[in-house]
């Protein structure tokens, strides 16, 4: 069943005729005086159970002298089905497992045949939430924006922060479909709803692609009042965003700036030569959905072991939403580790972020804290939470694999970072060291590192990268990069 509905809803800020307002649970309650309790039923529902008719009628008289108020149905089987709670959790598996027609077509069952029983609110409300995150994600993956926003309209509850993924992924629809005002809306929305560092942070990023540069600042603003206590990290986070977009560092017109003798510089050199869009947007490299990370292993743990072999089983079938909607609310170890895996491969990354903390939080030996750490850390990264992954992993015990594929992308995104804020030769040393450690480069991370040791006066360094990679594959980026050497 789920244990958490009453999430703060993204859409409440965009709507404001929409309330905070709690879940009415609407179960009938019988007067506890007059008519008899479940337990009070519990013979007479053994004896109908063994058709024990003169059984029945001797305990049905019993109970009508002790409660002079009640009635007996003439069908005692519907008396039976008000208090069966079976056929209650039985709708709460169907949804969980997406069969929301067979939910629904027993949820109907149950009100037609019981006579004091109607659907609780909340009931309805995990179906509908449910069945719509699913159609939310089927129209992700076709890139239907247009039903994808319809979709939230009709279930506003589907803008959540525990859910803020959708959120962001709204944002990239209204862009998509040319609504880029849109798209600032519910970045805002997310930013005046929602007061964890991390979401805000990764939500100033992905309002730098489509946000001016007043406007970024305007939501760095908001993002401060939210969480008073991330104020400096906010404030670094716009700061880098600002240099991405050509503008100067905005904190030092507030504040004087500690100048550190041991700070690298950005170089008076004139503007980057052109280089590949992809680059730009290559500050993650996608690691193996398998091997050390999504098939990290699990030792079973006391209970729940029904639940974690769905689960693993929804998995290994890459069937993502069926997996969590599988482990919602679950509080075992092992299956928060799967969902943390399943979260993470669906591109739920802040959700993954929330999973394996707690899983690492409550690990019950080494195995289990270290794949939790290395789920986080994979995560953290998806979100471009550099600085605070790299602190991560200082302490975190990684095998020498996982550690490389850590510490590999952490060089990645500090070399597109230092090359985004005009750094030329810190972001080729960041690069530098990254071949060294992973034994390999992407294209178009070499045709970057190429470019930052042309911009800081290394055209034979550039010269070697380029001529290289198009010896390896010739392609309009690399005649490219070899022209502007010329």
């Amino acid at each position: 069943m789920p244990s958490n509905l009453m999430q703060p809803r993204i859409l409440d800020v965009l709507r404001t005729a929409l309330c905070g307002a709690a879940l009415v649970v609407g179960i009938a309650q019988a007067a506890a005086a007059q008519s008899p309790s479940s337990g009070d039923l519990t013979a007479l529902r053994y004896y109908w159970e063994q058709q024990d008719e003169t059984s029945v009628r001797s305990e049905t008289r019993r109970l009508m002298l002790e409660f002079p108020d009640w009635t007996p149905p003439s069908d005692l089987g519907q008396l039976f089905l008000q208090t069966e709670p079976e056929r209650i959790t039985e709708v709460y598996r169907l949804i969980e497992m997406g069969e929301f027609d067979a939910a629904r077509a027993l949820i109907a069952e149950i009100d037609r045949q019981s006579l004091d029983w109607t659907p609780p609110a909340e009931m309805m409300e995990y179906l509908t939430l449910a069945h719509a995150q699913v159609e939310f994600e089927d129209a992700e993956r076709r890139g239907d924006e247009s039903t994808l926003v319809n979709i939230v309209r009709g279930v506003p509850a589907l803008l959540s922060c525990e859910r803020v993924n959708n959120a962001w992924l709204l944002a990239e629809a209204h862009t998509e479909l040319g609504d880029p005002q849109r798209a600032i809306a519910v970045l805002s929305a997310v930013i005046a709803t929602c007061d964890a560092p991390e979401i805000l942070i990764a939500t100033l990023e992905k309002a730098a692609d489509v946000a001016t540069i007043g406007t970024l600042a305007e939501l760095s603003d908001a993002a401060q009042r939210q969480a008073p206590e991330a104020t400096t990290s906010i404030r670094a986070a716009e700061d880098r965003l600002r240099l991405g977009l050509g503008a100067e560092p905005r904190a030092g017109q507030r504040e004087q700036r500690i100048a550190l003798s041991g700070a690298a510089s950005v170089p008076a050199t004139a503007r980057p030569t052109p280089r590949p869009d992809t680059a730009r947007r290559a500050t993650v490299s996608t690691p193996a959905r398998s091997g050390d990370g999504a098939a990290a292993p699990v030792t079973p743990g006391g209970g729940g072991g029904g639940t974690l072999s769905a689960v693993r089983a929804a998995a290994s079938r890459g069937a993502w939403a069926q997996c969590l909607s599988l482990s919602q609310g679950t509080r075992n170890a092992d299956v928060l580790l799967q969902r943390g895996w399943c979260a993470y491969n669906a591109d739920r990354a802040m959700e993954a972020v929330s999973t394996f903390e707690q899983v690492a939080r409550q690990a019950r030996n080494t195995d289990m804290r270290r794949d939790a750490s290395y789920g986080l850390l994979l995560s953290m990264l998806q979100l471009n939470m550099t600085e605070q992954a790299a602190q991560i992993a200082a302490a975190a015990p990684l095998t020498r694999t996982q550690r490389i594929e850590i510490e590999g992308q952490i060089l990645d995104q500090r070399g597109v970072r230092a090359y985004e804020a005009g750094d030329f030769r810190r972001a080729a040393a960041f690069f530098s060291a990254h071949a060294e450690l992973t034994g390999s480069t992407r294209r178009d991370l070499g045709l970057l590192h190429g470019y930052a040791l042309q911009n800081s006066g290394d055209r034979q360094g550039a010269e070697e990268i380029f001529s290289r990679l198009h010896r390896q594959m010739a392609t309009p980026e690399t005649e490219r990069a070899l022209r502007s050497l010329r």
